[in-house]
């Protein structure tokens, strides 16, 4: 039947029938509408349709056909009716107007048919209520699915054949590029080095050669080749054809982290060993320096020649002053692998650089001359001590960076800075620090010495320190012009009088001229021989090798002090001190310890919480002496 054809034959009764038939399977609203007559009218509805529409049937008949529509709908249909014959037949999408008020969006198909009784115009129409929800909720994920996309914090580039075809922001910022836009339709390889690039196509090619994924591997960009970016890949389809789905990320930083941790876990592993041996010099150490107090008591014999005296006195010291650099490098180490957690207080800086001067006096005074600038400062916030092997540091690196050759001079200048604080420089006419290795200046067991002149821990055991006191280290220094290191410290407001270094201050008297009685325990034989020789001229002394066989000597005779070494095996320091309490009560109180160094945390935190004496390792006689008499007179 041609469109808009006369019908010859038509049985209108047995063509709705097919058509409700055929409407009702198909799950299809259908009506019918004279279009010849003015106004055009709705001659047929089938149940689908008027169920649709929320009438009857029968409330449908003689309506016109726009009236069960949206009234902006109303000029839609309209114009479909106004077209002339043979106008091919049409859809499209109008909503329905219910009487209850309800809207249901519809798809309506409509041919026109000639027949001898009239014009007629066959309707069909479904509900598409769903899939416009459908559609609306495909939008809306997908607009939510393009803002993760879009904001994402890692890049997302999808390649076809090598070609970018799709990236966002983030990926364009990893790569370099412009802007996402400008990077459509470039190949990947032209934001990569050309190593990288021919590595990415390579593992294109075996991933889709395999069909596996590849697992994740790290490129450098043109735009950034410091940058670390981590790329994982997954294939699949785009547009019908087959690409490569990859995901970027920076990890710059997390390389840098695990880089950290690396050398975190070495350092504290090189901490520990650092500890045990400076434990294991400090006792050898000990001895020998006790053992050249005994020579010079020796070589106080008016009988020996004066020119034999002055040899053996100016050979002792020299050892004293190896001893001295020694105990200064095991100072270090015990820095290093523990920081200092000595109490802080008032400093007094002159008092101090004066004391690390007269210590690396035989170096300086051979290689350069010495000029002071020494202004009035306040004390600062710190410890004498340990400022002290900082500015032994400092001074011996400088001393070392000068040639033999030619004259030189060491400034040191002391002088307040207006922000309350206090800096101490030294300047050297030296070398100087060449550029590229001036940022590793502090960094522990970084040297440009030969093997066997420095460990590298000086610089880094100082910074340490310094920062610990709340200040800092800085440095200027210009090849072959020289170096000058400032120490910059913190005013303490405190000032009394422990702000005078120890060093500087009058030591108390060797002996008391009492003779007192006193029990070494020392599992070390040559330092409790050394300590046992030179005591036993003035002072009753019994020594013994463990904790156990101290505390038996204990039970057969009171003691007037009991020089006890710290770490010793089965019986340490700490657990004969709290035997002693409990065996002797009181007695625990005339305890000095001798350590050259723990590396046990909780012996390092009894000795920080006890309030008795502790001598470290390597001392002299008179520091004996003095811990002697001071117990003796606390107690």
């Amino acid at each position: 039947m041609s469109k808009g054809a006369p019908v010859d034959d038509f049985d209108t009764q047995s063509l709705w029938c097919a058509m409700e038939t055929a409407a009702e399977l198909t799950q299809l609203g259908v009506y019918v509408a004279r279009i010849d007559t003015t106004p055009p009218q709705i001659v047929y509805a089938s149940p689908r349709a008027a169920q649709l529409i929320g009438r009857t049937a029968a409330e449908l008949i003689g309506g016109v056909p726009w009236s069960i529509l949206r009234e902006s709908d109303w000029p839609s249909v309209q114009a479909a009716i106004a077209r002339p014959a043979g106008a091919p037949p049409l859809a499209f999408h109008v909503t329905i107007a219910r009487p209850d008020g309800k809207e249901i969006p519809i798809e309506l198909a409509a041919t026109r048919i000639v027949t001898p009784r009239g014009t007629y115009v066959f309707g069909y129409f479904r509900d598409v209520s769903i899939e416009r929800e459908a559609v609306r909720a495909l939008r809306a994920s997908e607009a939510r699915f393009r803002f993760l996309v879009e904001a994402a914090p890692d890049g997302v580039v999808i390649l076809v054949r090598g070609t970018i075809v799709f990236m966002n922001p983030r990926a364009a910022a990893l790569l370099g590029a412009e802007s996402p836009a400008v990077a459509i339709g470039k190949p990947v390889v032209a934001y990569l080095p050309p190593e990288d690039a021919q590595r990415a196509m390579d593992r294109i090619a075996e991933m889709f050669r395999t069909g596996g994924e590849m697992p994740p591997t790290e490129y450098r960009t043109l735009a950034n080749p410091d940058r670390a970016i981590e790329i994982k890949s997954v294939r699949c389809d785009w547009e019908g054809q087959p690409g490569v789905l990859a995901f970027a990320r920076d990890v710059t930083e997390r390389n840098a982290i695990q880089r950290r941790l690396v050398d975190a876990d070495r350092l504290a592993a090189m901490g520990t060993l650092a500890a045990g041996v400076a434990h294991e010099i400090n006792n050898p150490l000990t001895y020998a320096l006790l053992g050249t107090q005994r020579i010079e008591a020796l070589v106080a014999d008016p009988r020996l020649p004066p020119e034999i005296v002055g040899t053996i006195r100016d050979r002792l010291a020299e050892i004293q002053h190896g001893i001295t650099r020694v105990a200064s490098i095991t100072s270090g180490l015990r820095s290093f692998a523990r920081p200092d957690d000595t109490s802080l207080g008032p400093v007094d800086l002159s008092a101090t650089l004066d004391q690390a001067l007269r210590m690396v006096d035989n170096d300086l005074r051979h290689k350069a001359e010495l000029v002071r600038h020494v202004q009035h400062v306040p004390p600062v916030l710190g410890n004498s001590s340990r400022l002290e092997q900082v500015f032994v540091n400092i001074l011996l690196n400088a001393i070392q960076s000068l040639p033999t050759d030619g004259s030189h001079t060491i400034t040191v200048a002391l002088a307040p800075r207006g922000d309350d604080r206090v800096t101490l420089s030294i300047t050297d006419t030296g070398r100087g620090i060449p550029d590229e290795i001036r940022s590793k200046i502090f960094d522990p067991f970084f040297t440009t010495r030969r093997i066997g002149e420095g460990m590298g821990l000086g610089l880094s055991v100082c910074k340490t320190i310094v920062e610990g006191f709340g200040g800092a280290i800085e440095v200027a220094s210009r090849p072959g012009a020289g170096t000058t290191m400032t120490v910059v410290l913190v005013a303490s407001r405190a000032v009394t009088a422990s702000a005078t270094s120890a060093a500087s201050g009058p030591r108390p008297p060797a002996a008391s001229g009492v003779r007192r009685k006193i029990l070494i325990i020392d599992d070390e034989r040559l330092v409790r021989d050394a300590l046992t020789r030179l005591l036993q001229a003035d002072h009753e002394v019994v020594s013994t090798s463990s904790g156990e066989a101290g505390l038996a000597a204990l039970d057969a005779g009171g003691f007037d002090v009991i020089i006890c070494d710290v770490m010793m095996p089965n019986m340490n320091g700490r657990e004969v001190h709290r035997r002693v309490a409990a065996s002797h009560p009181g007695l625990e109180r005339r305890l000095v310890f001798i350590s050259g160094g723990t590396f046990a945390p909780e012996l390092d935190e009894f000795l920080a919480t006890t309030p008795n004496r502790c001598l470290a390792k390597p001392f002299k006689l008179d520091d004996v002496f003095a811990a002697i008499e001071a117990t003796c007179a606390d107690a």
